[in-house]
């Protein structure tokens, strides 16, 4: 067993970035805590922060890329797939929509927790879509 390592760093669950105290122990996160030393959030946490090692190792959390099964008709099911699979997938479908409706139809967006936004941008340039949409 390893020993516990204390870090200091921000929370990502939203655009909050409040103050966190990550311990670790064997490379994973164990316990989180509000950071009290954080002139921002002063040790608070909400119930989302708190529970983000749940979120990280939870045993259902989907880690490689799956498709649904889709014979005879959609199941329910899924299997594992490649990530080239996944990318050939996904740029097959966004080029059958820009060919059929064009570029506009698309809108690329993200949700809270994540404070840059450059490479939606970039994506949305590549494509041909001004449509972004972002949480702030």
């Amino acid at each position: 067993m390893g020993e516990v390592k204390k870090i200091r760093t921000v929370c990502r669950s939203c655009h909050g970035a409040c103050g966190v105290i990550a311990y670790l122990k064997d490379g994973r996160v164990i316990k989180v805590e509000g950071d009290l030393d954080n002139p921002l959030s002063r040790g608070t946490m909400c119930a989302k922060g708190l529970a983000i090692t749940q979120l990280a190792y939870h045993p259902d959390r989907i880690l490689h890329p799956m498709k649904q099964v889709s014979k005879p008709k959609p199941s329910g099911r899924w299997e594992r797939i490649t990530w080239d699979e996944a990318l050939d997938t996904i740029a097959t479908k966004f080029q059958e929509v820009v060919d059929k409706y064009g570029p506009e139809y698309i809108a690329i967006g993200q949700g809270t927790g994540r404070d840059y936004e450059s490479h939606l941008y970039r994506f949305a340039n590549l494509l041909g879509t001004p449509n972004v949409l972002t949480a702030g």
